[in-house]
């Protein structure tokens, strides 16, 4: 008699399924999460980028205020020390000499005074460079002309309109009612002088922009762009933004009000 023979048990083929089923979960999951990390990365690049621009904006704009405010006490406290005209911002640009002027210089930490008449540069009423006066303009090429530990440049440009006559020059107790005032005595028009300061600061490390030297006078550097005008068709700022240099820029307008007197406006 033949012993029986075993045949081998059937392997079902359910595990097999089960496992590619698994496989494709487990892939669909990787891919998810793959998107996931995407979109997270790429939030917090687009979160970074807004937290840097916020902190170049704050960095210019606290250069741009110190310029202002060192200006403005520097001035005060020569015009109370000194009897020249010539040693302070406001008396020089105040001369009947300067209708029509810009002078321009640059923030400079190791200087002395931010204001010296032997460091401006200074257009007449025409636009030219005058020779003697052209050592304002910043040069980024120049490791002293920054400032913020070397990483902000801040020039600073102050504007003397031309006048537009005596009637925008009255003091209070004048009349301009189609009558010409007193040149003396108590009812004389008072040569009040209106002047406008500009100051712009940039960042070249955060530019591709080329810095430029001394000599760039064109607006295809940073250097070249700090010689534009400032009520052209190309300005100073015009051209920073052409350049895709981070820049601010603050304007402020003075008014040089002889002592007891109240000006009503001025050039």
């Amino acid at each position: 008699m033949k012993p029986k023979t075993m045949n081998p048990p059937k392997v079902s083929t359910s595990l097999h399924d089960q496992s590619g089923v698994a496989l494709i979960v487990v892939l669909l999951v990787l891919i998810l999460i793959m998107i996931v990390g995407a979109i997270a990365v790429r939030q917090s690049t687009t979160d970074l980028k807004v937290a840097t621009a916020d902190q170049v904006n704050k960095l210019l704009f606290q250069a741009n205020d110190a310029a202002l405010l060192k200006v403005e006490k520097e001035d005060r406290i020569l015009s109370a020390a000194s009897r020249e005209k010539n040693d302070t911002l406001k008396g020089y640009i105040s001369s009947s000499e300067r209708e029509g002027h810009k002078i321009s210089f640059c923030v400079r930490p190791r200087s002395t005074k931010l204001f010296s008449i032997l460091e401006i540069s200074e257009l007449n009423e025409s636009n030219a460079l005058l020779t003697d006066k052209n050592n304002g303009y910043c040069n980024p090429d120049d490791s002293n002309d920054y400032v913020s530990e070397g990483r902000v440049i801040t020039q600073m440009t102050f504007v003397r309109p031309e006048s537009s006559g005596i009637f925008s020059q009255e003091g209070s107790g004048t009349s301009s009612n189609n009558v010409e005032p007193a040149t003396t005595g108590v009812n004389a028009a008072i040569g009040c002088t209106t002047f406008i300061g500009y100051v712009t600061s940039v960042i070249p490390a955060l530019s591709s922009a080329p810095l430029g030297n001394a000599s760039s006078n064109d607006t295809t550097s940073i250097a070249g762009c700090f010689k534009q005008m400032r009520t052209e068709p190309t300005t100073v700022d015009s051209c920073l933004t052409a350049l895709s240099v981070p820049y601010q820029t603050q304007q402020q307008t003075y008014i040089n009000q002889p002592v007891g007197v109240t000006c009503v406006s001025g050039n």
